[in-house]
């Protein structure tokens, strides 16, 4: 559903992981956020609700991935960060979510579409290391952010820390929240 709001893209071009791309083409990679932007305003609020959970979830996980890999002090056990990956994998793969408070939320045939397409296009740009993947996956993911709005990713964010806080531990629920905000204080 489109609305209307207020992008600051000269905010969003201080992300340290958009900046290089604005760097390079302003413009080009600006118009590839709002194509993405057209794309998932299609989508009712109620599949909105839904990725805006997944979303959260997926930056959550990563944050704990990212952290195991590169030997943070406060990473999570092997065991715990495994944990944190097959739920978030798994309900990437099956395309569902599972949160003990709502229960299961299932995705309708379109809605999969998006997530398997997002699956394979962050394997391409993280997994197989493809430049051009890589910033169309940021931009899928600014335009995300946009489009599920502020209020709508909070929501979501309280879910998840309400809900996973044990698996994901306080320490990686608050740096995923602090990821995404900086996203959020890019539009209005």
């Amino acid at each position: 559903m489109k609305i209307q709001r207020t992008i600051y893209w000269d905010k969003l071009a201080e992300i340290k992981e958009l900046k290089q791309f604005f760097e390079e083409d302003y413009r080009r990679f600006k118009k590839l956020i709002e194509n993405h932007i057209e794309e998932l305003e299609k989508f009712s609020d109620e599949a909105l609700d839904k990725f805006a959970k997944l979303r959260v979830l997926e930056v959550t996980n990563g944050c704990t991935q990212w952290a195991f890999r590169r030997g943070d002090r406060e990473c999570l056990s092997v065991e715990q960060t495994r944990e944190c990956m097959n739920l978030v994998m798994g309900f990437m793969k099956r395309t569902e979510l599972y949160f003990p408070s709502e229960g299961k939320i299932e995705f309708n045939d379109e809605q999969k579409v998006l997530i398997q397409a997002g699956r394979s296009l962050y394997k391409n740009a993280f997994k197989d290391n493809i430049k051009k993947s890589e910033r169309e996956y940021y931009a899928a993911s600014t335009a995300q952010f946009i489009v599920y709005d502020r209020e709508r990713t909070k929501r979501a964010m309280t879910l998840v820390k309400q809900d996973y806080e044990t698996l994901f531990s306080l320490y990686y629920i608050e740096r995923g929240q602090k990821y995404i905000a900086s996203y959020l204080e890019g539009f209005e």
